[in-house]
């Protein structure tokens, strides 16, 4: 499906984003497109399923980018992260009007309302010298109810035709030049909610791949929910509000898997001792302040609630 131009929902730039999907279902998928919708002018993905038409990409074809002529689709055969990140990308460099700033994303991570703000109040402002922009993730854990971390991640980038991916797992961006400007925006990563063997099969292409682990992950057959549990000394509550795009699809997720949520909830509380939650407790402590301060960093940059609605 081809757009005829680029055109912005803002009067001043517009925003591309390229992104990836396999045959594995994408559970976040409609979260995903539907918490962008209203900031990303564009959407180019590279559909590596093999499938003459996936599940994803019917949810694809049926989300709003579709609606307004501005979903572009083709299908390459997956090699490596990096080579899939790069024909994603050439899709946005065939575009026929480039964009301005590309939105990094994954099929698995939902934003939440305040990315609009970013990206159409504080992007516009960005000196030319900023190249990027980086934000933070919740990693949530096991069910919607733990979280392993909150992590700085990149998030915006100017576009550039040079730019490409390096690496065959874990693939890093090469070509972004200029400042990174840090905002205390946080959205949510939902990668880790999922089926052990959907776990496991993403584990074992990284392990494949060549990532440099100890131990290879168990087989698709093999998985099952200690592989949540094992990480209990990592994990502690979350407690904030999940996206609104996400709450639909969390609800009809949380109904499927009831009887798995509730043992690995059981599970975690089960072996988290005293001394394991003080330290989980320090370490989020310690992970707020440092989102936080990021306010002090670039007054006056970042007005908007950092909590994702």
């Amino acid at each position: 499906m081809r757009s005829a131009s680029l055109m912005s929902n803002s009067s001043t730039i517009t925003i591309a984003c390229a992104l990836c999907v396999g045959a594995a279902r994408e559970p976040y998928l409609e979260a995903t497109l539907a918490s962008i919708a209203d900031c990303v002018d564009v959407l180019c993905v590279n559909d590596n399923s093999g499938l003459a038409r996936s599940d994803n990409v019917a949810t694809l074809e049926r989300s709003a980018f579709a609606a307004r002529g501005a979903l572009r689709i083709e299908r390459h055969p997956f090699v490596d992260f990096a080579d899939m990140r790069d024909r994603a990308y050439a899709q946005v460099v065939a575009l026929e009007r480039a964009p301005d700033w590309m939105l990094f994303l994954d099929a698995d991570e939902v934003h939440g309302e305040q990315v609009r703000y970013v990206a159409r109040e504080i992007l516009p402002s960005l000196a030319a010298s900023v190249g990027s922009v980086d934000a933070y993730t919740y990693h949530i854990y096991g069910t919607y109810r733990w979280m392993t971390d909150v992590a700085r991640r990149f998030c915006f980038y100017r576009y550039a035709p040079g730019v490409r991916w390096v690496n065959a797992v874990h693939e890093k961006i090469v070509g972004v030049r200029g400042d990174t400007v840090v905002l205390p925006y946080v959205y949510h990563h939902y990668g880790n909610v999922v089926p052990p063997a959907a776990l496991a099969r993403k584990y074992g292409t990284y392990y494949a791949l060549g990532n440099p682990v100890a131990a290879a992950p168990p087989s698709e057959a093999d998985a099952n929910l200690d592989m949540y549990l094992r990480r209990a000394a990592e994990v502690r509550p979350y407690e904030s509000p999940h996206p609104r795009a996400a709450r639909t699809t969390l609800a009809a997720l949380e109904a499927e898997y009831a009887a798995e949520f509730a043992v690995v909830d059981a599970g975690f509380r089960a072996r988290r001792t005293i001394a394991l939650r003080a330290a989980a407790a320090f370490r989020g402590a310690n992970e707020s302040l440092r989102v936080a301060l990021r306010r002090v960093e670039r007054p006056g940059c970042y007005r908007a609630p950092s909590r994702a609605l």
